[in-house]
């Protein structure tokens, strides 16, 4: 059978015992990794956070199947450029100070060329954390079944430029060497319905060079976002999760107000944050469930359709190793009233009861915990929400906080929305939105309409309004 704890290594793994001392240490990524977390977050990991561009050259490097020297490089030494330029002396410095001026910003090289962003990397603390965030992108958004991008991201970063002072650069760059060492998938992808329009989106962007240039870095912020949000919403169901379609999640516009009535208020960040939270309980729920004998893992939806084909003697056994979990993890955790836990079962099939309970449990005991315990809960989710904050929350007020999109990442998602056509439907376009994890109220939608009147985007087929379309944004 597929799916059957082993009881003996769980409480190996979760209740260790050292100097005859039993500890509590709740262990996750051995059996499946879900997310690229830790619980060691402190407020000097902000910084950190919000230097996603290291790992978006990091997702660079592992599609472009590259990397680069473990040698420091020092991109910012302009004489390297023009190392094999044959010039007089008295033109170095010219030919210095127009490339400094054309490609270099307060003394760093800027990415200019597809292929420079290969050649992003931080110092050590930071490149820790964002080469960990890359990978885990790479493996839920791209993971192997990606040939197709695989080709055009090698024809967008191997062509050589018409111009002949950003040729004399990209020929004067360290070079890259081969490297495949990180293309086994390390990271679960829960949800491959995200990836699927993920790679519809990347491939268009590769087809133009300008635009991939401008907004690689936002498609990747925004789809990290929608990949993390969505599975916490769909890890509340549990076993009755579905990966297929989204959740909806509303936005709000960043140029509107909101108050506390609106959906986008209540159904936003509000709702969101409360599933968020729970994030390492479930990362230790699905580690449980998959400490078995097999290597395969599941999460909770691959859980179910295992369950789907048990025999009942097979369903008996997984159910029964679930409950030991419970009564082991309950027996060893003692500094919690167990007495105040309640739980009520809800399902036809006790085995869906029992899941849920292993879940209720572990997250109780995290929220009612007085010890380092209930630091690594807040710990692990506060990465997401901290990323969150710097990209795609907006503080307003006495609402707090609330899902926000700038009218910037708004046009972009909309040209990403219409690709290559002159024009699409109004109700298309916010129906293409939402495929993509942006939901908008009608207040919302409403702005929306107003801002592309503005911009002379709309196009009517009627006096009375009807059948409207978005013209293509160039």
């Amino acid at each position: 059978m597929e799916l059957l704890i082993n009881i003996g290594e769980f409480k190996n793994r979760y209740f260790p015992s050292k100097d005859g001392k039993e500890s509590v240490r709740h262990d996750i990524g051995k059996a499946i990794s879900i997310l690229p977390y830790t619980t060691k977050y402190e407020s000097k990991h902000k910084e950190v956070i919000e230097n996603f561009q290291y790992a978006l050259g990091e997702f660079s490097r592992i599609t472009y199947e590259k990397k680069v020297s473990d040698e420091e490089i020092n991109l910012n030494n302009i004489d390297n450029y023009i190392a094999g330029v044959e010039i007089e002396d008295q033109d170095k410095t010219a030919l210095k100070s127009i490339l400094k001026e054309l490609f270099f910003t307060e003394d760093e090289i800027y990415t200019f060329y597809p292929l420079l962003f290969n050649y992003i990397q931080g110092s050590k603390g930071v490149k820790e954390y964002n080469n960990k965030l890359g990978k885990f992108l790479y493996d839920v958004l791209l993971g192997n079944d990606h040939k197709e991008i695989l080709e055009k991201v090698k024809t967008c970063f191997d062509q050589q430029p018409l111009n002949v002072l950003e040729r004399l650069m990209l020929n004067g760059l360290p070079k890259l060497s081969e490297d495949q060492s990180k293309k086994e998938i390390q990271y679960y992808n829960s949800l491959p319905f995200i990836s699927k329009i993920f790679k519809e989106d990347l491939s268009f962007m590769l087809e133009d060079t300008k635009f991939f240039l401008s907004g690689f870095q936002m498609l990747l912020k925004y789809y990290y976002f929608f990949y993390v949000a969505q599975l916490s919403l769909k890890f509340s169901k549990l076993c009755h999760m579905e990966i297929d379609n989204e959740e909806m999640l509303f936005f709000n516009l960043d140029w509107e107000t909101t108050s506390k009535t609106r959906t986008s208020y209540m159904r936003g960040w509000k709702m969101l944050e409360s599933n968020m939270r729970a994030l390492f309980s479930h990362a230790n729920t699905l580690e449980i469930l998959n400490t078995k004998d097999h290597k395969q893992c599941y999460d909770y939806w691959g859980i179910k359709q295992q369950i789907i084909n048990m025999n009942t003697e097979e369903k008996s056994q997984f159910s029964n190793s679930i409950k030991d979990a419970i009564n082991i993890y309950k027996q060893n955790i003692k500094d919690i009233d167990w007495n105040k836990f309640n739980f009520s079962t809800s399902h036809e099939d006790e085995i869906y009861d029992h899941i849920n309970e292993l879940f209720r449990t572990i997250d109780y005991q995290f929220n009612e915990s007085k010890t380092s315990r209930k630091k690594a809960y807040n710990s692990y989710a506060k990465w997401f929400e901290e990323f969150c904050k710097s990209n795609f929350l907006r503080k307003r007020g006495s609402l707090g906080y609330t899902l926000n999109i700038t009218q910037e990442y708004l046009l972009f998602l909309t040209k990403l929305c219409i690709k290559n056509q002159d024009k699409m439907k109004l109700k298309d376009l916010f129906e293409a939105y939402t495929k993509r994890g942006l939901y908008f109220d009608r207040d919302s939608q409403t702005k929306i309409i107003q801002l592309f009147e503005k911009l002379n985007l709309i196009e009517k087929k009627s006096d009375s309004g009807d059948a409207q379309y978005v013209k293509s944004i160039l």
